[in-house]
């Protein structure tokens, strides 16, 4: 007797990982879906995406690339394209610029809602989306299936759990909490350090100014044409020309923050004086930047402890669920689709069913985790060197020419986001799923 088919896969998540891998599921497959949104609605906030070559390719597989023409957005470059400039800014008599970035490639910038958009168009009658739907729990019944537990009281059963819900994630929780109570007190393994997200000891404050208004009281201000970057010791400024007006990223870190409890909201809206305050005694045009801003708000940056696994029996984690990362390299977004991308295809490959879901699960974790997790370290490292902390190059620099290494090394890190090979990922997956079949 043939094993069981998939019939049904619940998603608990309905952002950008959430939608990639339905939308798979549904191109390759008949199996009902069911995406279950905490939101009202399909809906996202935080800054846009970067879309590099990897995450490109999936969006292909997956037939936007017409779509995105159709909304006249710019497509990916091949080759290198000019980014930003790098200068060390933390001095009160004027900073010098040290590296100017060429990207290895041109990414896509694309806005989450437009993208969340796109993804849900590829969505086919077989998918069916339940808003306002908060998981609280799952529990593993005798037979196999999942039974779901919601925030309103109702249930819900699936063969396949898929947690894409975000660093939050009662996915996770639900999974390592019951891991820990398995494992019992005297267990080796710390499950319960999975269950929440830890504090990185990052403040991102997101905030804008008004580019005419500036221009008319700086008309040669260096941050009105280019992409920048202010550096200085544990902290930095992202500033970037874009329309009508000059946006800024402001990171912070807090000394021995990484870790520690956080007791106060997320995201909260800040005085200016409180931005200001964190770059005292830096050079005098990144003070004229911020003393223009306007609504600015703090976001203190969590992310996800290194997971030794992202898969558990029938249930599979996947984008910030999994590895929540620092916005250094803007690849968390991209993360997310590439997960969605291999488990997606493994999920709807005719080969896969429920005598071996359990082991097809487990060739996803081997190929994404730990890419997913590399991609964090990178950032994490990234966010070392623009803040001048990396222990690889320490900077007691007075001149651009004594920080080459550490403008050389940051152009290096970035080669690796011009290069494919999604295609190659899932030829692997699927010669390692075919070998199920001779076992």
């Amino acid at each position: 007797m043939s094993p069981k088919r998939i019939s049904r896969i619940a998603i608990c998540g309905g952002g950008i990982g959430g939608l990639t891998v339905a939308a798979f599921i549904n191109q390759h497959s008949d199996i009902e879906v069911d995406l279950y949104e905490v939101k009202p609605d399909i809906s996202t906030i935080g800054a846009g995406i970067a879309v590099w070559k990897r995450s490109w390719q999936v969006l292909q597989d997956l037939g936007l690339e017409e779509e995105v023409k159709k909304k006249n957005i710019s497509l990916p470059k091949e080759g290198e394209i000019r980014g930003p400039i790098f200068r060390k800014a933390d001095q009160p008599d004027g900073g010098f610029d040290f590296h100017n970035h060429m990207m290895p490639y041109g990414p896509m910038s694309l806005s989450r809602p437009t993208l969340l958009e796109l993804l849900q168009a590829r969505l086919s009658n077989k998918s069916h989306i339940h808003t306002l739907k908060r998981l609280v729990k799952y529990e593993v019944e005798a037979s196999g299936s999942i039974e779901l537990f919601f925030a309103d009281g109702t249930r819900a059963s699936c063969d396949v759990l898929i947690g894409a819900d975000g660093v939050h994630s009662p996915t996770r929780a639900s999974l390592y909490g019951a891991l820990a109570a398995e494992a019992g007190p005297d267990s080796p393994m710390d499950y319960q350090k999975y269950i929440e997200p830890i504090w990185s000891g990052t403040y991102t404050y997101r905030c804008s100014l008004q580019l005419d208004k500036f221009k008319d009281l700086y008309p040669d201000h260096q941050a009105l044409s280019k992409p920048k970057i202010w550096c200085g010791k544990d902290k930095h400024v992202v500033s970037h020309p874009i329309g009508g007006t000059i946006g800024l990223v402001c990171f912070s870190n807090v000394a021995s923050g990484e870790g520690t409890p956080y007791e106060s909201p997320w995201v909260k809206d800040v005085p200016k004086q409180e931005v200001l305050d964190f770059y005292d005694n830096w050079e005098p045009d990144l003070l004229q930047l911020l003393q223009h801003l306007e609504n600015p708000s703090r976001w203190a940056v969590h992310v996800v402890h290194p997971l030794p696994f992202s898969v558990s029996g029938r249930v599979a984690l996947l984008g910030d669920a999994a590895h929540a990362m620092l916005p250094h390299q803007g690849v968390g977004g991209g993360q997310a689709i590439e997960d969605a991308h291999i488990l997606g295809r493994l999920l709807s490959h005719p080969s896969t069913n429920l005598g071996n879901i359990e082991q097809v699960l487990k060739i996803y974790q081997s190929i994404r985790l730990p890419l997913g997790s590399k991609a964090a370290q990178r950032s994490k490292n990234n966010g070392l060197m623009y803040d001048f902390c990396h222990p690889d190059f320490p900077v007691h620099a007075s001149s651009a020419e004594e920080l080459k290494g550490l403008g050389e090394a940051i152009r290096k890190s970035f080669e690796w986001l011009a290069q494919g090979g999604c295609d190659d990922d899932w030829k692997q997956a699927e010669s390692m799923l075919l070998q199920l079949d001779t076992k």
